[in-house]
């Protein structure tokens, strides 16, 4: 679960990126500034129960974190846009909390260490 995975791995990044350190950083920068309007919309659509939307701006998030080095983030985002509509509400709301911590975990980072090996 997302309790072991890192925040950030700047050298999944750049493999996921065909080795270009600067691409990788700039994705991780679009990420972090698309965030607080994907968490906003997540809000939002939950309060409203509104999952087919719901799903939207999840499945949009999980298309992004594909090509960034944010283990944890994409484990709960991959796993709630696959099983949303088969999570009970509480299962949900956990989920839902958890995407939020981990956004603000990546945000609080900020940027990939500098250490690439």
């Amino acid at each position: 679960m997302s309790d072991t995975l890192a925040v950030l791995d700047q050298n999944k990044a750049i493999q996921l990126v065909s080795g270009n350190k600067k691409l990788a950083d700039d994705l991780l920068l679009m990420l972090i500034k698309e965030l607080p309007e994907h968490t906003k919309g997540i809000q939002n659509e939950h309060q409203n129960g509104n999952k087919e939307e719901l799903r939207k701006i999840i499945h949009k998030m999980h298309g992004g974190l594909r090509y960034v080095g944010a283990p944890a983030l994409l484990d709960i985002v991959s796993r709630t846009d696959v099983e949303l509509f088969e999570l009970s509400d509480e299962q949900l709301k956990q989920n839902i909390t958890l995407i939020y911590q981990e956004t603000d975990r990546i945000i609080k980072e900020g940027k990939y260490s500098s250490t690439v090996s």
